[in-house]
């Protein structure tokens, strides 16, 4: 197959912007071109590459090779630095990455990693949030280059750098452990109390307990998705939560929250998975990533070197 690349940027931003209308004005052509684009490099492959709806999305080819495209792009932008003796017309955009990364580290940490890398590497990113625990899928099914993950192994054509470690703990408001725990912080205490969740995927609070009691208990609660909220929440004694100990270590100091048993947390150790390792804007972007990670991350040991770490091990 011989790539046609305005037709291959037409397909990557109906993928970025999810619809064929947003992908016209990034490339400031008619929507119509962009249909035509998109249908006519359907018709060369034989495959449908993008589903339509509300948003798009790409099928399992149209996501390879909407990672294509990034990679030529990062690639460009490589060839733009190292050429800068020549005049080289740029196209006048950023390149734009798709990266996966947790929901605590986008609330944190990673916001200094966008500002960073936009201003030092003019990139532009297309994040997709999700659990540490599955991000990874991520890169394995194309959808994006590279993440945040708690997965350790290192993916086949991806380098991993080892970021540290986030240590979570059980915390609540004063008032809601003196309602819900007035005989102690016990394992029959939990059963009756309310704790939050932010998404179905989170296992962070049947973790905790089975650290701090040895045994699981069934425990209901809220579902909040919006980190802000679920602080909220914890904050004005809905439930108690699992947040990581530097994003509420202020509240924890002026009395606000309460750690439950103090002592007892689950650490969950993050790496940072990369494809294109020929790129030299993804090394350095690996650089700033590892970089910013080290303020706020536990030091944890490498898997390579230390037996190996479970996604999330109990401390």
């Amino acid at each position: 197959m011989q790539f046609d690349y305005p037709l291959l940027e037409a397909l990557a931003a109906v993928v970025r912007e999810g619809t064929f209308e947003a992908a016209a004005r990034s490339l400031n052509i008619t929507q119509s071109a962009v249909s035509q684009r998109v249908k006519l490099l359907e018709e060369k492959t034989g495959a449908v590459l993008v589903v339509r709806g509300r948003p798009c999305a790409a099928t399992e080819f149209g996501q390879q090779l909407y990672r294509h495209v990034e990679q030529v792009q990062l690639l460009e932008n490589d060839l733009r630095k190292h050429l800068t003796s020549i005049d080289v017309p740029a196209s006048g955009r950023p390149a734009v990455i798709r990266i996966a990364v947790n929901r605590d580290s986008l609330a944190s940490w990673f916001p200094e990693v966008i500002r960073r890398a936009g201003t030092d590497l003019r990139l532009l990113f297309d994040i997709i949030p999700d659990d540490e625990e599955h991000t990874a899928e991520r890169l394995r099914s194309g959808e994006a280059l590279a993440a945040v993950t708690a997965e350790a192994n290192p993916l086949h054509g991806f380098r991993r750098v080892n970021l540290g470690a986030i240590e979570y703990i059980a915390v609540a408001s004063r008032k809601y452990v003196a309602t819900n725990f007035a005989e102690g912080v016990t394992l029959e205490a939990f059963g009756n109390a309310t704790h939050l969740v932010v998404d179905r995927k989170d296992l962070l609070p049947q973790q905790w307990l089975m650290n701090a009691f040895g045994e699981p208990v069934d425990i209901a609660g809220h579902w909040m998705p919006s980190l802000s909220g679920y602080l909220a929440c914890c904050l004005n004694g809905t439930g108690w939560g699992m947040m990581p100990r530097f994003s509420v270590a202020r509240h924890l100091e002026d009395g606000t929250l309460v750690e439950l048993i103090p002592g007892t947390s689950v650490v969950v150790p993050l790496f940072w998975q990369s494809s294109g390792p020929g790129s030299e804007i993804m090394k350095v972007l690996s650089t700033i990533v590892a970089d910013v990670a080290r303020k706020y991350l536990l030091a944890s040991p490498d898997p390579a070197f230390a037996g190996g770490l479970p996604p999330a091990h109990l401390k």
